[in-house]
């Protein structure tokens, strides 16, 4: 395999599952900047994104490089040609096997470092942003966005089964709303701000320590 021949084909719009082998590859620190400033703000350049995150470009287009060897990103069409590649998140995005990967001893040390560093970023900007509505509540930014964010939690009693079943047909709503606004950036479309959506589908298991109310819930 070289630097030129990813995983995955580029022109795939499948979901990736992630391999132990890219896994370890996305746990290097820079690595997981660049595929979140990707995510973030759309395609660029290796030297576009240095500017942003205070690297060199020579160290930027590496680990581009790197990513695009394991599948997680790969070349817009409409950016070709000219002295720079530019890189965009790829489509159809990717998901792995947490569990697997940390009960793994060959995978878990990679495991532990890339899903605690995910789970600290969802936290943190959840966090940073209850914070500024608390703080800054006449903030016009804050105004703007305060009705339509929102935190909820519910709560059924499903078997394993149907809890894939739902997480299915769950991921599948996301992925077809998401591809509505797939390409947006903030040059493209300067009237909008990213919007994270978090979803998590686990059992309250006695075992874990868990309490059960019996009953469904839902907070706003």
């Amino acid at each position: 395999m070289t630097d030129d021949d990813p995983d995955v084909p580029s022109d795939s719009h499948e979901q990736m599952r992630v391999s132990a082998q890219a896994l370890r590859g996305l746990a290097h620190p820079l690595r997981a900047r660049l595929l979140d400033e990707l995510r973030l703000n759309g395609p660029a350049t290796a030297t576009i994104l240095g500017q942003r995150l205070g690297e060199s470009s020579g160290a930027t287009s590496y680990h581009l490089r790197q990513l695009s060897r394991y599948g997680f990103i790969d070349n817009p069409p409409g950016h070709t040609g000219g002295r720079e590649r530019w890189w965009r998140v790829r489509p159809g995005g990717w998901s792995m096997s947490g569990h697997e990967f940390l009960s793994n001893p060959e995978t878990r040390v990679a495991a532990q470092a890339v899903l605690g560093r995910l789970y600290q970023q969802k936290q943190k900007r959840f966090r940073d942003w209850t914070t500024l509505v608390r703080d800054s509540p006449d903030l016009p930014a804050v105004r703007r966005w305060k009705d339509a964010a929102t935190d909820s939690t519910s709560h059924a009693r499903m078997t394993p089964e149907e809890a894939a079943e739902f997480a299915d047909a769950l991921n599948d709503f996301l992925s077809s709303w998401g591809k509505r606004f797939q390409g947006r950036t903030p040059e493209s479309h300067p009237d909008t701000d990213v919007v994270q959506v978090d979803t998590a589908l686990f059992p309250i298991l006695p075992e874990a320590g868990g309490g059960s109310d019996g009953a469904a819930a839902e907070e706003d």
